[in-house]
Formats: structure tokens, sequence, C-alpha cells
């Protein structure tokens, strides 16, 4: 899958993606026509979003759906925005500089793009909605609730009144070079039923060293919201080194570029997710 790799490429040739900025509001859309390109019906979210010392920066969800006349639905979301500050970057010079994400933000946004490529190719017997969430990762680490505006927004507006898909995928840090995705404790928590089969679909493909079947605990991302406040079961595919029991390394610093994604690791990720939607579609989850 030499696509998923070159999506995530060409995110960076925006530059940094913060709400706001003119490279942002290109990379939106691009990623819009994208998706339209591919056969979905999107719409843009708009809203406004404040962090650090931005106020009311223009912000927009983008959900691309398919089949939007079938009854059973399924979820799948990434956030497309990038964070504006290195704080972890072992060069303090650079630590209030933006980074360019591609592991955070960028190969969630890839992954969704290829499956809605492969669903534009292959048409699926089930709606598929692909949601990307804007203004996630720029909160503060005192307060938890700057962080996931965009799925904070979404949970309380969702596009369609009434919106309940069967369970649904948050896709976050899922390219990067010895990649782990231990289950995150509130996707056991809110979604234990589908997390656990997705689990155990990917280690039948072969990737157990990947999809690890250890539980860690609970993370403050989009999913969270999507469960608590819109009430959907959502699982969360993200990157934790179990060892150090914390990010990998290159979170939050400028290392999180290009070079840090792993095409092997991306891909499998994406096969997995696509394996799912179309089990689904058959009756075989």
């Amino acid at each position: 899958m030499d696509s998923v790799f070159a999506f995530v490429n060409k995110q960076l040739q925006f530059g940094h993606r913060v709400p706001g900025t003119s490279e942002h509001a290109a990379c939106k859309d691009w990623l819009v026509d994208k998706f339209s390109s591919y056969g979905a019906i999107v719409q843009e979210q708009p809203f406004k979003a404040s962090f650090f010392d931005k106020v009311d920066q223009q912000a927009f969800n983008i959900i691309a759906s398919f089949n939007p006349d079938h009854e059973q639905r399924i979820l799948l979301a990434a956030h497309w925005d990038s964070r504006m500050v290195a704080e972890k970057d072992p060069d303090v010079d650079k630590q209030k500089t933006p980074i360019h994400g591609a592991d955070d933000g960028g190969s969630g946004v890839a992954a969704l793009l290829e499956i809605a490529r492969q669903i534009n190719e292959n048409p699926i017997d089930l709606g598929v909605d692909i949601i990307l969430f804007d203004a996630e990762d720029n909160g503060g680490s005192d307060d938890s609730y700057t962080w996931c505006l965009g799925a904070q927004h979404w949970s309380r507006n969702k596009h369609v009144a009434g919106y309940q898909p069967e369970f649904g995928i948050l896709l976050d840090m899922v390219g990067a070079k010895n990649a782990t995705f231990p289950k995150e404790g509130h996707s056991q928590n809110y979604a234990r039923k589908y997390h656990n089969k997705v689990w155990d679909l990917a280690q039948r493909m072969g990737n157990s060293d990947l999809f690890v079947n250890q539980t860690f605990g609970a993370i403050n991302d989009d999913h969270w919201h999507v469960n608590t406040i819109a009430k959907i079961p959502m699982m969360d595919i993200i990157n934790w080194d179990l060892t150090r029991n914390t990010f990998d390394t290159y979170h939050h610093t400028h290392d999180d570029n290009i070079d840090v994604i792993d095409k092997k690791v991306l891909s499998k990720v994406t096969q997995v997710v696509l394996a799912t939607i179309y089990k689904v579609s058959d009756g075989s989850f």
C-alpha cells in the first residue's frame, strides 16, 4: 500500500496543520476534495477552537460518508490537526515551534484515505462514516478538556440527528516504526466486545506483534468523548510503549516527521480496519 504512505507525505507538504493557519486551510480543502473524489458524501462542520494563546480559531471536522442511506453503519475516525508546540523535544530552542505530526495525526488520516479509496474501488454493503476531528492535539497538560475539541463538538452536534452506528474505531499514531497497539482502557470499558473482536481478527491476520493482547491505562483521546457524550461504543488503536508505560519517544517532538513512519506498520493497521468493515458487511465479524 504505497498510496497510504504517500497520503502521509502529502499532508506534511502543506506544513503544520494548526487551526487558524493558511496551511491548515489548504490541507482541509485537499482532504475534502480527496474524499469526494472517492465517491463519499462530504460535509464540513465548522467550529471555533481556542488553545494556548489562540482564541476562536477556525476549525473544521470533516465527515465523509459512504452509503448514507444504509441503516447499518460503522464510524471510523482520526484527528487531522498537528500540534503547535513540541514541549517534549530535547532541544529546548525547538519546544515552542510546531511539529510535523507525521504519525500523530498524519498516519490515521492516511489510513482513512486509503480505506475510502478501497471502498470506492470495492463497493461495500455497509454504511461507513469517516470523521476527521480537528483541534485534537493542542491541549494543555493541566486540563483534559482542552484536548479533543473537535470530538467534543461533534459528539454534542452529530452530523445526523439520532446518529447511532454499531461501533467506532479511532486511529491515532498508527504508522510508526516499532509501534505496538495494546488494548487501551477506555476502549475496554466502553467497547469491549468490538475491541476484542478487532484484536482477535488482527492476530488471526498475523499481526500479534502489533496488536498486543494486554490492557494499559485509559487515555484521554477523541474516543473518550464519543463514548461518554455521543454514547457510541468506540475503541482506540493507538501506539503505546508498554515497557516505558508511556507514548513513544517521538511523541510531541520534532522527531515526529516522515522518517518515523514505517510503511509496513501503517499498511497492516489499515488492512486490519479494512478487514473489519468488510467482515461486518458480510456478517462474519
